[in-house]
């Protein structure tokens, strides 16, 4: 089989170490000399083996050398912009910075190509889009933006709903039946670790906002909002954890059997530190 003649793209990527050992495998194939030894001379490192701790993940980039690295990787200005974003949401340890340098990144796709924006990304971009997907369960529309708005709670514009149903086309999860309605499609959405848990986290804090809002703007017969404040031990909170988890799953269960659905509901489940553990005596 003939090597590739096109480089693999950075913007595909959401892991720097893979982009390049992919990038220098096939650099290899056009520039015979580009060895892992070639990169340590061109980042001034001691040798082969360090750039090994790099793309293994046991050492990280040194902030003076990302540039260079790129650089090294015969990446252009956007592709190198973007690699620079990558390698410091891989690296670093805050969600606040990891959710920052996201951002940036998928602004730099959709420069490049709107598609290779990940579905899971552009759900958790606004608190509306999950809303509308699951309005679209219950209700027939066609093109009634205002009043689909206005079955948000909140409610949103015309715009904003007509945004939402571009977007949720866009990703695959509605489509258009004979009749001429918007429903969902079967498609089904995976949030892991890495990257997609930063996109979740940022939809979660939303709904958090959302939550607050509720406890002072809905009356107290139409929903349900508690709370306590307790005492345990790591034992009782994973057993409290693993409680939690079952309870989702009765839920769930009971959301799908549910044949008179009307309402779209918004659960949030928390349970958090609020003090440091205290030494035992």
């Amino acid at each position: 089989m003939q090597p590739s003649v096109t480089p693999p793209s950075v913007f595909g990527y959401f892991d720097f170490r893979e982009f390049l050992k992919v990038r220098q495998k096939w650099l290899k194939t056009q520039k015979p000399f580009f060895t892992l030894e070639y990169v340590a001379q061109k980042l001034d490192l001691k040798s082969k083996g360090h750039v090994s701790l790099i793309l293994s993940g046991a050492k990280t980039v040194p902030e003076a050398k990302i540039e260079r690295l790129a650089e090294c990787f015969y990446l252009e200005e956007r592709e190198r912009e973007f690699f620079v974003n990558l390698v410091h949401y891989n690296q670093e340890p805050t969600y606040r910075q990891k959710k920052m340098y996201l951002d940036r990144m998928v602004a730099l796709m959709r420069i490049s190509n709107k598609k290779l924006v990940p579905a899971q990304y552009r759900i958790c971009e606004k608190w509306f889009y999950p809303i509308v997907l699951e309005i679209l369960r219950l209700h027939d529309f066609n093109e009634d933006w205002a009043a689909l708005g206005k079955l948000v709670r909140p409610a949103i514009t015309a715009v904003e709903a007509k945004e939402a149903v571009q977007v949720l086309h866009g990703i695959d999860l509605i489509r258009k039946n004979p009749k001429g309605f918007w429903e969902p499609t079967e498609t089904l959405l995976t949030f892991g670790e890495g990257w997609r848990s930063v996109a979740a986290r940022n939809f979660q804090s939303q709904t958090i906002e959302m939550a607050q809002q509720a406890l002072v703007e809905i009356a107290v017969e139409d929903r349900d909002i508690s709370t306590l404040t307790l005492s345990m031990g790591k034992d009782t909170f994973h057993k409290i954890q693993q409680s939690i988890q079952l309870l989702r799953k009765e839920i769930l269960a009971m959301v799908q059997a549910d044949q008179q659905a009307d309402c779209v509901y918004q659960m949030n489940i928390s349970l958090f530190p609020v003090s440091n553990p205290v030494d035992a005596p």
